[in-house]
Formats: structure tokens, sequence, C-alpha cells
């Protein structure tokens, strides 16, 4: 009887509703001018139509807008509370990883970083990724193959209106798989209705040089002394580096001023010109803009053009039509290092005589690097066109097409007189695509405006292509010729080795990505006091294996707003939202799709270029990616969080406390299996992953004088620990490399042991039964280390290695204020990560140098920047460096450090020109003069005996390659007009 009489109740009213929106759509209908309602569906369109809700998760332009930053990544880092952004160089161009809320897998290798970023959005089309599949060629994986640019780096911040970081799992839902490790939504500035807008931004500044102390050979001679006197044997010392033993030659015992050279105070400058307008059926926008950054190291810049254009119409009332277009050219200047330069090559020379430390030396080193060629670009277009129709009053008909492509080049040549007389040339052109087409039907009604509905009917569809050529030349006929790889007949003999002796490898390799989705979402309001929303979606991925192509996926939230804010209460508003999502993580990679394979390398040792037998026999198959079988399935992610939002004071200060859980499920791992098989092991599904935290947003008005002193203040932080729950087939622990991953432990420790000193004497050796102690079956001497043994099972082995220490930290956050009196401004952003860890590799390396020196490795490299004290000699035992157990390994906790730190990441200050009285009369067109002066990277407090805390690679190792974040002094102006 409740059901019937609810029905008899609601029908009628439904349709007393519906009737009187009818009646006011056929009115305006008739009605030949537009009316003021639908200017305002006309008015922010774009923004209206493509905007997400999290205001909490925002950027907040003001603190970063005067800032010379060349990322998206730089911008938001320390801005929003659950987003950790990883710069391990200050070269400017250079890859920046994003996280959100935790890592989702362990990062095991290079590529498995891009695994773990979110996707970002340019006015709704998610950018390209990056796909890892030039890492397969590379036998040093130090820089993808390419420009290595940042591909994030390709839009201007003066041209963006908005940024939020979404995290919330049904919005998650709602855009998919892509979304799946969480999203960055940017919006680009729209037209504008009204009289024209006109903006002109522009800054110069100056990138300092960094503070060293620079060392030549007597400071390295000493070093070494104290290993010869203890440990050396008359063999050792007439085996001395000759660079070392002759103190009377001055490119090594000479000025050790190499850092004159290698770091110089650099210009930087940008500018960007725009014009807004419009009338009430349409308005547009056009900007155009120029971006010169610089590194004072090693003369690496990054230059950028850009241009945004954007139009929306509404030639009728029930039709809207808008498109936006931003385009960018990147150029970029990288990095001399030898390590990039042989890593490229796949070269190993003779590395027993370093590059001087002298300024002179090291300038004709310079002089001779003039005549190579390493240029770098990137061409991006992100184009979206989207039409919006009103067919019924409350019915809305939405499809968009969006288009992002990004397309890289890298021209590079090393002479001769750089690579012991066998010159080098390597051409790359690569290129990402991404056609995304998406359509919906959005319907919403209210009773007695109460209760409100709506519902969404969508499509999604996304393509992605992705392709490389690359080719590689030695021995050239000589050093003039840089570019021209190869010409004449594919079919004729010997066309790859033509005259001269120049040797050829060629590669070319694509992969595909289609994505096709159907979603329902529906959500309810009652009141402005009870929201509740839920999503269904069924996502089909082309990488998929057929018996496995679908998932369907749920999500849903609840939002009870406790106090709402017209009502007489302490706090302005409090509310309470639960949600929770499954979400599909797509598989980039075809070659599970398939089926059953496997990956025949063919090559020769280590050399992945000799990509075939090379006439020699192999003992076994050397399938090193694994095998494949049946029963891929799709992984997924399960999101949930609890937020609690609220304000007081009457919005003096707002918060908003966030617990959540994120459980990457069912992730595919090579498993290792029996040897005589074959293979490195079985790739399958049963990894999971699971993330929990907080996230916490505080924002308060301290003082709000009008007429006076105003400071605003925003502390946002995040807390996260990840933990390893499930192997497949039940496995508790797997070893890759020189990780373990463990059941229960987190997924970003080091697998290390334990340093407990030294042996002094080979009394202090523990001995059983006439037995010395053993590490992998030798004995230990005298000036090895102690490690401990764990399980007391009298021998040293990888079974007493524990895990310690985590390489993300545990807590991150950023500290804003902003202040403002009668035109001034000041602008403060502190920045901090605290509980996480690093392997002091660089420290390792010096230490070790007699197994460095000593093997056919790139390890060995000593690059020029290496000649300073970089390294505290102070905090490392003298062990034996001729012990055949390796003392100075760099598996165990003498090298793991406190990477913890706090930076006064940005400071500016700044005048409002038009807010002085004098000048209000006569410059009554102008809105906004603002001149400012801004300074980055302005301090740093840690305990890290590195250069930069900041500056480790995506495993938690310090290498002492990334180049520093040189403090930039910048002066600029913002006119609005």
């Amino acid at each position: 009887m409740k059901r019937l009489f609810c029905f008899l109740f609601l029908v009628p009213m439904l349709q007393k509703t519906q009737a009187r929106s009818w009646d006011l759509w056929k009115m305006q209908q008739d009605t030949s001018e537009i009316s003021e309602v639908d200017q305002q569906l006309l008015r922010g369109r774009l923004k209206s139509l493509l905007q997400k809700k999290q205001v909490k998760d925002s950027l907040n332009f003001k603190q970063v807008e005067s800032l010379p930053l060349v990322s998206i990544s730089e911008v938001l880092k320390g801005q929003i509370s659950g987003l950790y952004v990883q710069e391990s160089s200050g070269e400017p161009g250079s890859y920046k990883n994003m996280v959100i809320r935790g890592l989702g897998s362990p990062l095991l290798d290079t590529k498995d970083a891009i695994n773990v970023q979110p996707a970002v959005y340019i006015n709704g089309v998610p950018i390209a990724r990056e796909n890892n599949f030039t890492y397969s060629i590379q036998q040093y994986q130090f820089n993808r193959l390419g420009p290595a640019t940042d591909n994030f780096a390709g839009i201007d911040i003066a041209m963006i209106e908005s940024i939020q970081v979404i995290k919330d799992p049904v919005e998650l839902s709602k855009l998919g798989p892509l979304a799946a490790n969480g999203a960055i939504w940017i919006l680009t500035k729209p037209g504008k209705e009204g009289a024209r807008e006109i903006s002109f931004d522009a800054y110069v500044g100056l990138a300092t040089k960094p503070n060293v102390t620079p060392v030549n050979a007597q400071y390295e001679n000493m070093f070494r002394s104290s290993f010869y006197n203890k440990y050396g044997t008359a063999t050792d010392r007439l085996n001395y580096p000759g660079y070392l033993s002759d103190s009377t030659n001055v490119n090594y015992y000479g000025p050790a001023n190499w850092n004159e050279e290698y770091y110089q105070t650099a210009p930087i400058y940008g500018g960007n010109l725009g014009i807004r307008g419009g009338g009430d059926r349409a308005n547009f926008a056009f900007m155009g803009g120029y971006t010169k950054n610089a590194s004072a190291a090693d003369k690496t810049n990054f230059e950028r053009y850009n241009a945004l254009f954007n139009v929306n119409m509404a030639p009728f009332k029930w039709f809207n039509f808008g498109t936006t277009v931003n385009a960018s050219r990147s150029l970029r200047d990288r990095n001399r290092s030898l390590r990039d330069r042989f890593g490229e090559a796949s070269y190993v020379p003779d590395l027993s005589v370093p590059i001087s430390p002298n300024k002179d030396m090291y300038g004709k080193y310079l002089d001779v690097y003039k005549q190579a060629l390493d240029n770098n670009s990137v061409n991006m277009l992100n184009l979206l066109v989207n039409l919006d129709l009103y067919l019924l009053p409350n019915l809305k008909l939405n499809t968009n097409l969006g288009v992002d492509y990004s397309e890289g080049t890298r021209q590079a040549f090393f002479p001769g007189s750089l690579m012991e007389t066998n010159n080098y040339m390597s051409s790359y052109f690569g290129f990402n695509e991404r056609l995304t087409f998406n359509s919906s039907l959005d319907y919403n009604f209210s009773i007695q405006d109460q209760h409100k509905f709506n519902f969404v009917l969508g499509s999604n569809y996304t393509q992605d292509l992705y392709r490389y050529h690359y080719a590689r030349a030695y021995d050239g006929p000589n050093d003039f010729i840089k570019v021209n790889v190869v010409d004449g007949d594919p079919n004729a003999a010997g066309y790859l080795r033509p005259v001269g002796g120049l040797y050829v490898n060629r590669w070319t390799n694509r992969e595909d990505f289609r994505l096709h989705s159907l979603l329902l979402s529906g959500n309810y309001s009652w009141n402005n006091r009870l929201d509740v929303s839920a999503v269904l979606r069924y996502d089909g991925s082309s990488t998929m294996q057929p018996d496995a192509r679908w998932l369907m996926t749920p999500a849903f939230s609840a939002k009870y707003n406790l106090i709402n804010e017209d009502e007489n209460a302490t706090m302005d508003n409090l509310s309470i939202k639960g949600s929770w999502a499954r979400i599909g993580k797509p598989i980039f990679t075809s070659k599970y799709a398939v089926g059953p394979n496997y990956t025949a390398d063919l090559n020769w040792g280590s050399e992945k270029s000799l990509v075939s037998y090379n006439g020699f026999a192999v003992a076994s198959r050397p399938y090193s990616e694994g095998w494949v079988g049946y029963d891929i399935k799709w992984p997924y992610t399960d999101h949930a969080d609890i937020t609690l939002d609220g304000s007081f004071l009457d919005k003096r200060a707002d918060f908003t406390v966030s617990l959540y859980q994120k459980k990457d499920i069912n992730q595919l791992v090579n498993m290792p299996i029996p040897a005589e098989y074959g293979y490195s092991g079985q790739i399958i599904n049963g990894m999971t992953v699971q993330n929990r935290g907080v996230d916490l947003n505080l924002h308060g008005r301290i003082l709000t004088n009008p007429n006076g002193l105003q400071w605003d203040a925003a502390l946002n932080l995040n807390y996260n620990q990840n933990k390893l729950t499930a192997l497949p087939n039940g496995k508790q622990e797997l070893k890759v490399g020189n990780r373990l991953l463990k059941v229960g432990e987190a997924v970003d420790q080091f697998w290390l042991y334990e340093n407990k000193g030294i042996y002094n004497t080979e009394d202090e050796i523990p001995v059983t039964n006439g037995n010395k102690l053993q590490f992998d079956g030798v004995d230990f001497a005298a000036g090895d280390p102690i490690w401990k043994d764990q399980n007391g099972d009298f021998k040293i082995d990888e079974k007493d290695r524990v895990l310690k220490g985590n390489a993300m930290p545990k807590l991150v956050g950023g500290f804003n204020n902003n202040f403002n009196y009668k035109g001034f401004e000041l602008n403060m952003q502190w920045y901090f990560a605290l509980g996480h860890k690093a392997l002091n590799q660089r420290a390792s390396t010096k230490y070790d140098f007699i197994n460095t020196e000593n093997t056919n490795s790139l390890d060995g490299i000593r690059e020029v920047f290496h000649w300073q004290q970089d390294v505290d000699v102070t905090k490392y035992p003298i062990y034996n460096p001729w012990s055949p157990i390796v003392a100075y390994r760099i598996d165990q906790d003498l090298f793991l450090e406190n990477a913890s730190f706090l930076k006064l990441r940005a400071m500016t200050v700044g005048y409002d020109l038009a807010s002085l009285h004098a000048t209000k009369e006569k410059m009554k067109t102008v809105r906004r003069a603002f001149v400012y002066v801004s300074g980055t990277n302005l301090l740093t407090i840690t305990k890290f005996s590195g250069k930069d805390p900041e500056l480790i690679d995506f495993n938690g190792y310090y290498t002492g390659y990334g180049l520093p974040m040189s403090p930039i002094v910048s002066l600029g102006i913002k006119l609005d007009l």
C-alpha cells in the first residue's frame, strides 16, 4: 500500500513538473531574442562543461603565477595534498615523476615510473602518455631514447584558467581507466563576454650558480692514501693510477677551477600576449607566448613556443559549439655528461684517464665538443571540438572530439675526437597520437524543488598510436657528415655499409591501444542536504585477451550536509562524504592480447643492438621478458575515501580531511619458473598493492582588513603508507634484481645488509669449528665490514639482508602564505617531505674506486663535476677496497641516509601600480599592472649529505648526476587592460 500511495502521489507531481518545463521550452523557442537564461548557457560554456567540483584540490594561482616554472609538475609541487612530485634533476625540460596517493606498483625499473603517473587532461582531452617500448632496445636506460623531454611541459601556465587534482573515486570512475592513478584537470583560458580584455606578461631573470668546493688530484690522492697505507701491497702501489701518481702534472695537480666553466649564470626570460572578448552569442580567446628557461649547470636550457585559440558560439538557443586548440614547440639543449653520451651510443671507452679538473683543459674538451650535434625538439597539438544540443527542456546531448598529438625528434652526432676516433651518429623520430570521441545524454528533473535527479548515459572511445623510428651508426667516413645515416638503394647489397665503413643499426616499432566504454551515472539530491551518486561502467580494451576483454566496474558515493550555510550554527557548513569506486587499470602493450607468446631477444650477451644470433649457437632460449600464457585478466584498482569538509568563523577558516584507501589489484608480474624451461619467468596476474593515508587541507584568512594588512595561509598535508598484500600463487616473496618484494611490507623498501662496524684484526672475526665467518663462501678478513648475521646460520648471504627505509616520503606537504597591504603582495611557499631514505650511490662509487675503475662499465666514469667535495669522507670507515667481498657495496645500510627536507621553494614581492591614487584617473583602462620580483629554490634544510635531497632517482638512489636546481631570481610585469 505504501508503494502504491507513493506512486499515485509522485507521478502526478512529476507530470506537472514536466508540463511546466515543456511549456517554458516552447515559449523560449518562439522568442527571437536570446534570453538572459540562454546567455548564461553561453558564458563560460567550455569551463562549465568540463569543470570538476573538487574545489579544495584546486591550485591557487596567486602562489605560482609569478614563478618561471616550465612543467605542470613543477607548478603543482607542494600545492595539493596527496600529490608528490619527484624531481630527480634540475635540468630544464627533463622528466618529472608525479604520484597521487602513493605507489600503485613497485618501481623496479626506469619504465615502471610511467605506469604510476596520473592522467593529465587539457580541456577534457587526456594527454597521450609516453610508451615504454624503446627501453627494450636500450642497453643503458639512463634516459629514454629521443628528446627525453617532459611530456607535461608543452603548455604555458599563463594560458591556464584552472588546475585541479582529481582524487574523488566517483569522479575518477567517470573518467575511466585512463584515470586509474588519479587525474589532473587543466582548463585553458576561455573566451569572455563583453568588452575585449588584453593581457600581457613578461619577465626576465637569472639562474644563479651554486656554491661548490672544487678539488684536484691532490685531494683525491690524499683520500686514497689512507687505503693504500693501510691495505695496499707493493703490486697495488705499482698499479696506482698514472694521473694521480705524477704530482708534477699540472693538468690534474694544477688549479681546480673547472666549475668556472661548468657553472655559469644563465639568463631566462619569457612573455605572453593574449586577447579575449565576445558578445552574447559568441566569444573567443587567443594567446601566444615564448619561454626561455635555463640551468646554471652545463649550459642546459629549454625553449618553448605556445599558441592558444578558443572560440565558443551559440548560433541557436538549442545549439552551442566550441573549439579550443593548444599548440607548442619545445627545444632543449641537454647536458654533456659522459655517462649520457656513452649510454646513448652503448659504448664503453677507456676510462683510466678522467677529464681534468683544470678550467683550461676542460675548456679545450668543450671546444672539441662544439663539433658534436644534439638537437632535441617536441611538437605538441591538443584539440577539442565540442557540440551541445538541447533536445528537450531537461535533456542535453553532448558530443566532443579530442585529439592529442606529440612528436619528438633527436639528431645526435659525436665526432671521433670524443669517441676514440670512432664517431657516432643517431636519428630518432617518434610520436604519440591519441583520438577521443565522447557522447552523452544528460537528463535532469526535479520534484517540488526538493528532490533533484540527474542521469547521464555516455559512450567513450579512445584510440592511441605510438610509433618510433630509430637508427644509429658508427665509424663514419669523417666528422663532417653528421646527420645522413645511409644513402642509396635499400635493396642493394651493402646498403647498411656504405663507403667509409659506416655500420648502421635500425629499429622501428609501434603500439596500438583502443578503449571503448559505456557509462551510466545517476545523481539524487534532497533539499541541499543529501547527495547520492552512482556510476556503472563497461570498459573494453584491445590489449586484453579475448576472453577477458571487457570489465564492468561500479562506483557510488553519498554526501550529507550536517550543517548548511543558512542554519544559525557555530560552523558555517559541515559535510561528510563517503565514496568507493572500482576502476580498470589499462595495459598499454599489445603483447598480452595475442595470447600465449614470448619475446626472443636473440642478442649477443647484454648488447641489445645486436639483434641476431651473429653466427653463434645458443645454449638456451633467451626469452628474458618471460612467457605470456592464457588467462590474463584486467588489473583494477579500488578507491575508497571518507571526507569531512567544513568552514567556520564566517568562512574565514575552512578545512578538509580525507581518509583513503587505494588497492591496486590483480596486477601482472613476472614470476620465476624453473630454469630448464628457458624463460626468465611467467607473466601472470596476482600482485596487489595497498595504499592508506590521510589528506589534510587547512586554509585561513587570518587578517581581513580591506584597508590594512591581509593575510591568507594554507597548509596541505598527505600521510601515506603502502603495503604489498598479495603475490601470485600465494607466494610470500619475490626477488627482482637488487630489490625484494615481501607480502606485508612496503614496496619501496631497500633490501640491505646491516652494517655494524669493521673487523680491525683477524682476532675479531667470529670462528666456529675452526672455520671463519664467510660471505658467500669467502672468508672475512681484517679490514672487512661487520654485517649482521640475521638468521644465525654463521654465514652471511642474501638471507641476511633486511628491508629498511622507504624511497617514498611518508609525509609530504606545503605551507603557503599570502600577505596584502594597499597594493603590495608578498607570497611565500614552503615545501617539505619527511620520513624517506636514500641510498648514496655517489659515496659508494667514490669509496669503491678499485672495483669501479677496473671494470668495463659506465659506473667507472669520473665526470668533471665529480671533482668536488660532494661526499662526507668523515662518516665512512676505512675498509679494505681490494677485499673480494666488495666492502663498499651499495646494498648495505652504511649508505642509507635520511632524505627528509624543508625548502623555501619560492618567494614573490610585488605591487599593483593600478592601485596608486595618483595614477587611477590616468590608468582607467588598466585593470591591473602588477610588477614583481620572485625567487625560487632559495633555501633547503636537510640532514642529507648530497647536493640536494630532491635529486634522487625514481628508485631512491642518489647518483650525483642530477643537475642542481638553480636558485632563480626574476623581475616581471603583468598587465590586464
